[in-house]
């Protein structure tokens, strides 16, 4: 009997936390060039759109494990990586990108902004881990749900508006849904 009372709390808290979720995978790349710079800050995102062919896949795993559309959701690792081979007159992160650099979320409507990891001072051109915030995305989970958001990069560069270069950044998100 004192076991059953040792496992209720547990049991009621798993029930609580709503279970793992699906976790998934996705990767996107942001192009980041001199009509990105505003200042010593250098900025971009990209549309995911209704449709898009992972995140759609993303929401159809969701839904399979789940056995509903996921409603919520979690970044709980982010990665960037220069795309050296698509990439002009950069061979390195630190070639564009300086100090802190913050991977973000946008609504597409309304521009609302979650901001969901981010790293100081990015170096090479290997993938590098970034820490994520553990912001809430519930201000973005219609958006999410729907498939239509903006993944975007921002950063302080040392680069200016009249610089030569693009810098193409592959952003890989760890996201769990519920």
């Amino acid at each position: 009997m004192r076991r059953l009372f040792l496992l209720i709390p547990l049991a009621l808290s798993l029930i609580a936390c709503g279970g793992a979720g699906h976790e998934g995978t996705v990767t996107y790349s942001v192009r980041l060039k001199p009509s990105n710079v505003t200042g010593s800050t250098i900025a971009n995102d990209l549309r995911v759109e209704p449709g898009d062919v992972q995140w759609t896949a993303f929401l159809n795993q969701a839904r399979e494990t789940l056995g509903e559309a996921a409603t919520r959701f979690e970044v709980t690792g982010a990665r960037m990586q220069l795309d050296v081979t698509q990439s002009k007159n950069v061979g390195t992160l630190q070639d564009v990108l300086t100090g802190e650099t913050t991977a973000y979320l946008r609504s597409s409507e309304t521009g609302t902004q979650v901001d969901i990891a981010s790293v100081e001072e990015p170096r090479g051109s290997a993938q590098v881990d970034m820490d994520t915030t553990g912001n809430s995305l519930e201000t973005l989970e219609n958006n999410l749900a729907k498939g239509d958001f903006r993944l975007g990069l921002r950063g302080t560069t040392t680069r200016s508006t009249s610089s030569d270069f693009e810098a193409t950044i592959t952003l890989t998100l760890d996201v769990t849904a519920r």
